[in-house]
């Protein structure tokens, strides 16, 4: 493209034997794993959350191993799905349709892995726990949109819609956002050596789960009735579901002002934290809260799971301990 605008080559100039289709082809083929780059750091970030409050190993931890190994490779080979509506021929769709389904499978491993890791636990719903609760139950509904569009038919529907919106942030917002709140509440006190105040982490969550409801699920439907994306106006019989938007969008917003204060406050003369003050079995919680320069004085020794889950830190030890 810097070629094309400052050198004047005709790679993607249809009038000089270029292909606008080209540059679809390979802006996707980038763009589209990209979202799985920041989404599988998210998806690690609810399998160290979930099990620590719900008391619970995470169940299947080999299965959700490969399942991240097999998300990688299959988002190689998705990307089509963004050009059904750019006069791709019927093979490359059904072959594209198939893939991005397909993405669905190791997926799915993973949210029954989360499911059934709270499902018999012990259940602590302080804010990390919230904050991945909420993220796994909004990448749920954004997960089966994202199906829906990879069928063809439904794709030309919703092409260029808000429906392709909502979808999109409830991915890149509402699961990976949230996953990054989660982990800031998770290992704060790891990181600074205080707690923050767990009442106003509570409010933040909720201010930011109604928020972002609010704000990106009205695209689905407006979608659906045809209002297109990146226009500056739109029809009044899309006005309602808009103002529900925006004011979410405003509820978003000031859902941020408790965070910053909540972070910056205890930061700074928060109550001093203990080592493992979530009795979480990460190999990070073994250290002082913050863990000093090199970590550990010596090469700590590491044990498979299973681990026995109690409320008291120095009873959370491997099953099967060394002697």
């Amino acid at each position: 493209m810097l070629f094309d605008l400052a050198l004047g080559t005709t790679f993607f100039d249809p009038f000089n034997e270029g292909s606008p289709i080209l540059y679809q082809h390979l802006f996707w083929f980038y763009s589209h794993p990209a979202v799985y780059v920041m989404a599988l750091p998210a998806f690690g970030i609810f399998s160290e959350i979930l099990p620590a409050f719900s008391r619970n190993p995470l169940f299947g931890y080999k299965s959700v191993a490969v399942a991240s190994f097999a998300i990688s490779l299959l988002s190689i080979f998705v990307w089509v799905h963004h050009m059904f509506a750019s006069g791709t021929p019927g093979w490359m769709r059904m072959l594209f349709m198939f893939s991005t389904m397909l993405v669905a499978v190791p997926t799915g491993v993973k949210v029954f892995a989360w499911t059934a890791t709270v499902w018999g636990g012990k259940l602590h719903l302080q804010t990390p726990m919230l904050f991945a609760l909420g993220g796994v139950v909004m990448f749920l509904f954004g997960g089966i949109t994202g199906v829906m569009l990879g069928a063809v038919p439904f794709n030309l529907h919703v092409n260029n819609t808000y429906f392709i919106v909502g979808h999109f942030h409830y991915i890149v917002f509402n699961t990976i956002t949230i996953a990054i709140f989660g982990a800031i509440y998770y290992w704060f006190p790891k990181m600074t050596g205080r707690m923050y105040a767990e009442g106003w982490g509570k409010i933040h969550f909720w201010l930011t789960f109604i928020g972002a409801n609010l704000t990106f699920f009205p695209m689905h439907p407006l979608g659906l009735q045809g209002m297109v994306r990146l226009v500056a106006s739109y029809d009044p019989q899309y006005q309602g579901l808009n103002v529900i938007a925006s004011l979410g969008g405003f509820l978003l917003g000031v859902s941020t002002l408790p965070f910053i204060v909540n972070m910056v406050v205890s930061a700074l003369q928060g109550p001093k934290a203990t080592d493992n003050p979530w009795h979480a079995t990460g190999l990070e919680w073994t250290v002082s809260s913050p863990p000093p320069v090199e970590n550990f004085a010596q090469i700590p020794i590491v044990t498979l799971p299973p681990y026995h889950y109690v409320d008291s830190p120095e009873s959370i030890v491997p099953a099967s301990a060394p002697e």
